[in-house]
């Protein structure tokens, strides 16, 4: 059962989307091109943060993560879709990523290989940040269905949280820093620190 703070940022982040006619846009074509893919990572995070911030995110020349989980994929799934995609909207940059197969090519930072994931939300728990492992998909109904293993607190209270699940906090400090979070977003809250620290 989900607690009421849970289920208001739920509601939140449906609404925004159902609002943002770029994102529906995205989605609408997502879905007839694979059903059961879902945007996520970066274009739902920094979306969010931007509208938290009072800043419009462009989609234009964004890179647009996209995720499904199908073990029958032979490998040539993520290709296909990609193509439909470019498209459909040359103007941004896709990432496709079938994640029932991400153990094919993924290595750890020592090296070693990872198992296979059992589902979609598995493997969105295992990425760097907690307000990054969200995903959204429109169903049949049109209606938006949302993956977040770690809920969706992190996303609306601006908390910029490791997950050491997969990687270390050092390639966590790196990330943030690349992708410059804190001076792009200044209300964010730097919730984890190394351990020992």
């Amino acid at each position: 059962m989900q607690s009421s703070t849970s289920a208001l940022y739920h509601a939140e982040l449906q609404a925004f989307i159902q609002v943002h006619a770029e994102l529906m846009r995205i989605l609408h074509v997502l879905r007839d091109v694979e059903p059961q893919a879902f945007i996520a990572a970066g274009v739902i995070r920094n979306s969010i943060w931007a509208h938290l911030h009072g800043q419009a995110y462009l989609m234009h020349q964004t890179e647009i993560d996209v995720v499904y989980f199908d073990v029958q994929d032979d490998g040539t799934g993520e290709q296909k879709i990609r193509e439909q995609l470019e498209a459909r909207f040359p103007q941004m940059v896709w990432d496709v990523v079938n994640q029932a197969r991400v153990h094919h090519w993924y290595r750890l930072e020592h090296g070693g290989c990872i198992a296979p994931y059992c589902s979609l939300t598995e493997a969105l728990a295992a990425w760097p940040e907690t307000a990054t492992a969200v995903a959204v998909q429109l169903d049949a109904q049109g209606q938006c269905q949302i993956v977040a293993p770690f809920g969706l607190q992190d996303l609306f209270e601006l908390n910029l949280r490791w997950n050491p699940a997969m990687v270390s906090y050092a390639v966590f400090q790196q990330r943030f820093e690349s992708k410059a979070f804190l001076s792009t977003w200044p209300k964010l809250k730097m919730i984890s620190a190394e351990p020992g620290i």
